[in-house]
């Protein structure tokens, strides 16, 4: 499955279940490796899927040409670590959200959500909208 594959799908599963970006902070290869049946989750793809996740976060569209370089970069600046990137764009001590609830800014989860009306359960024009955020509006 190709990465934005994978963020569409996370992006789907965040909106079911809000823990999954918890999830995603704490144990971000065991949770793409989970979501997509691989055990063998690289260290690039999930670096990408952490940048993409928390570009999504912030309600931005998701620049798929430029992510590979974008992550790359990001994951220079943290060591190297992945568990240390997800905690600089996804944790408490990022800039995109200010109320902290299970250590994810709340806003990160709304705006990941915001793309999917849940009330009349998840239906295929929420995984269209959530499609849209993530293309920027393709």
């Amino acid at each position: 499955m190709d990465i934005q594959g994978i963020v569409q799908m996370l992006a789907g599963e965040v909106a079911k279940n809000p823990q999954m970006l918890t999830s995603l902070l704490e144990h971000p290869y065991s949770t793409i490796g989970n979501a997509t049946n691989n055990n063998n989750v690289s260290k690039d793809e999930a670096s990408q899927v952490v940048t993409a996740m928390s570009q999504l976060a912030c309600g931005s569209a998701v620049d798929f040409n430029n992510l590979a370089s974008m992550a790359s970069g990001l994951l220079g600046q943290n060591s190297g670590s992945v568990h240390q990137l997800a905690n600089a764009l996804l944790g408490s001590g990022s800039t995109q959200g200010v109320n902290v609830s299970n250590g994810i800014p709340v806003d990160l989860a709304k705006n990941v959500m915001s793309a999917v009306d849940l009330s009349d359960g998840l239906g295929i024009d929420d995984l269209m909208r959530v499609a849209g955020k993530i293309l920027g509006g393709k």
